[in-house]
């Protein structure tokens, strides 16, 4: 016992040493990254052949069936984890090319932003189009595309001045919308923005340039977003993390560009109007006609790239059933292209990299496998039943912990802080109830396969997934139990069990995650109408000398202050001037003079800090008020460095202050 202990203290050194020296090491660098890669993936690859070992010489009977099941379900969610790494020993980051497209083509090319909406509200398109408006492109055409037929909206589109476009008949939901769009344009290059994205105003001019490569087809942006996401908000982290979708759009695609594998994901992306048309238009064949739309171009030998650049900003999933209704898209629609003639098994135009990493491993695998570690050790410790045979106690803390380290601290180090092991393993947990469901409907082709648009703005209402929350707290309940029961029978068993530890801390690790769980799936309510952005920048207000009722009032001071942060509604402000701040202000952006009511105000170190109620009223104040703040100049106050630590305690505080 005492040769383990220091063994144990031997391991926890090196263990911390080398996740000392793999910090002081760059992700960027392509020798580090394949050698941190190959890494992770010869220390599972060592883990699997010592699970064999142990496993093989029990044989298969009656008693030991679960283990050979729990061992099926472990191998696959290795083998999903090899082609994950494998994935991520390459990256690829793009600058945009200097070559001048209209030089290349003897002409100017024609971009078109078109905006499919079915049922998003007004104050969510609203954004999206005068942001769209805003984008820097000679002869830009912004349109909306409507599949709802709201005559609100149309008449709205005539005071932006943009395009509204729709159709008689509604089928095949968003890629039924696109072609009915695609068959009337005579652009030579389209974006395609969700209702709730904004383009930043160098959108084109940054992603134009790459399509100078007469084989390039569709070019795709980083989807960000200006509002905390289900994750951060429910668990009050805030900017503490980084928002759920950060490490696919951030680390993920960037590698998969760099095996020419990256893919359009249906918005803040550039697309060819040559390739679509040449394929046949948008495919109707599947809910998830992005992901599609770019295995029938790779198979006709069209380019697929992605830019790292963040050249737009939306809204993330803003409640539990949005974020479930979103994945289960996602996922079902995955599963469902994986037999469909162009999918990753039956088409022939695909490279071997490519029909693996375009195989639903992830959707088919995880889910799963979650499920598996989440009841192993109630059943186990319950039952008597075992799924893993250690032959001495050190295998656990000389294999299998340092197996899931490397795999957690490898996978943060080469996403940045972008991947925060507790909380991901958390909406793992969360996702693995609804997505086994959704993968079983999706495998064996039953359900629903309605096209679901993610419910965004005003259609959010908090609320809680209950069925989800009581799942999880019997899981929790159950867990529990099963500890306590162990601890009472370890104490009688001889010989012990050997795997009894190990279950023991797998019980625990669970219990810990299943109580940041039940926070997890309860939404809290949104306080603000608006998210806010950092301006810290130096903009110019004008106060208003009072004025008989009768005459308007007549601006009297200029004064420039120091703009804190500013949303659609207010903004705050730093006031150094002796005199008191009037309640009638006005702020000027771009020319265009915006009125603001004072609301509040403090002094905080020696400096006047006031809040104003923003009054843009007109179309034209409520344009420029929009087109400012979506520019791409700011960013939203949600946003911040990751940081794990910081979110364990805050994540902690959630947990104990949860009613």
């Amino acid at each position: 016992m005492f040769s383990e202990a220091w063994n144990l203290i031997a391991l926890c050194a090196v263990l911390g040493l080398g996740a000392w020296g793999l910090s002081t090491l760059s992700p960027q660098d392509a020798s580090n990254r394949r050698l941190v890669c190959w890494g992770v993936m010869a220390v599972n690859g060592l883990y699997m052949l010592w699970r064999f070992t142990c496993t093989l010489p029990q044989g298969f009977g009656p008693t030991n069936w679960l283990a050979w099941l729990y061992l099926v379900i472990e191998t696959l969610a290795l083998l999903e984890a090899g082609t994950f790494w494998l994935s991520l020993s390459r990256t690829l980051e793009r600058t945009t090319p200097l070559a001048d497209l209209a030089l290349a083509t003897d002409k100017q090319p024609s971009v078109e932003i078109w905006i499919p909406t079915y049922r998003e509200p007004f104050e969510v398109l609203e954004k999206s189009v005068l942001a769209a408006k805003a984008v820097d492109c000679p002869g830009l055409r912004v349109k909306v595309l409507d599949d709802g037929n709201r005559a609100w909206l149309e008449e709205r589109c005539k005071v932006w001045q943009v395009d509204y476009v729709t159709r008689p008949e509604h089928s095949h939901a968003k890629a039924g919308n696109l072609n009915h769009s695609l068959a009337l344009t005579t652009a030579d290059f389209i974006v395609t923005m969700d209702a709730d994205f904004a383009a930043h105003r160098d959108f084109v001019r940054a992603t134009l340039p790459f399509f100078a490569d007469p084989r390039l087809a569709v070019l795709q942006t980083p989807q960000t977003f200006y509002n905390p996401d289900m994750v951060q908000q429910n668990l009050g982290l805030g900017g503490g993390v980084a928002d759920e979708q950060a490490l696919f759009f951030r680390e993920i695609q960037p590698a998969r560009d760099a095996w020419g594998c990256a893919f359009y994901c249906g918005s803040c992306a550039m697309l060819r109007t040559e390739a679509i048309r040449e394929m046949g238009g948008f495919p109707t064949e599947s809910i998830t006609e992005d992901l599609l739309t770019t295995l029938k171009l790779l198979a006709k030998n069209w380019k697929t790239k992605y830019l790292n650049q963040q050249l737009s900003v939306g809204l993330a999933a803003e409640s539990i059933e949005a974020f479930f209704i979103q994945r289960d898209r996602w996922c079902k629609g995955a599963i469902e292209i994986m037999f469909l003639a162009d999918g990753p098994l039956l088409n022939p135009g695909l490279t071997l990299m490519q029909r693996v990493l375009f195989m639903p491993f992830y959707w088919l695998i995880n889910p799963f496998f979650n499920l598996a570690m989440m009841l192993a050790p109630v059943v186990c410790l319950l039952t008597g039943l075992n799924v893993i045979w250690i032959e001495q106690s050190s295998d656990v803390y000389m294999l299998v912990l340092p197996t899931v380290l490397v795999n957690l601290f490898s996978l943060s180090w080469i996403s940045r802080g972008r991947f925060s092991p507790v909380i991901s393993t958390v909406v793992s947990m969360v996702m693995a109830v609804r997505m086994a469901r959704s993968a079983l409907a999706g495998l064996f082709r039953v359900g629903s396969k309605v096209f679901k648009v993610t419910p965004k703005g005003t259609q959010i209402s908090a609320s809680s997934d209950r069925l989800m929350f009581r799942i999880i707290l019997g899981l929790t309940v159950l867990t529990l139990v099963a500890i306590v029961h162990a601890g009472w029978v370890s104490q009688q068993a001889e010989p012990q069990d050997l795997a009894m530890p190990w279950l023991i801390f797998l019980g625990v690790f669970n219990l810990l995650h299943f109580l940041v769980a039940l926070v997890l799936v309860k939404d809290r309510p949104r306080l603000r109408s608006e998210e806010r952005f950092q301006i810290d920048a130096t903009l110019i207000l004008s106060s208003f000398e009072p004025q008989d009722y009768r005459h308007p009032a007549v601006p009297f001071q200029v004064h420039a202050v120091q703009v804190v942060d500013m949303s659609a509604n207010g903004l705050k402000f730093i006031w150094r001037s002796p005199q008191p701040i009037p309640e009638r202000l006005s702020l000027d952006i771009s020319g265009v003079a915006i009125g603001l009511r004072l609301q509040r105000q403090s002094v905080q170190d020696g400096a006047v800090v006031a809040v104003a109620h923003i009054l843009a009223e007109s179309p034209a104040q409520r344009e420029a008020l929009v087109q400012f703040l979506f520019s791409g100049r700011f960013g939203p106050v949600v946003q911040s460095k990751p940081g794990w630590i910081g979110a364990l305690k805050q994540t902690a505080r959630a947990v104990l202050s949860a009613s």
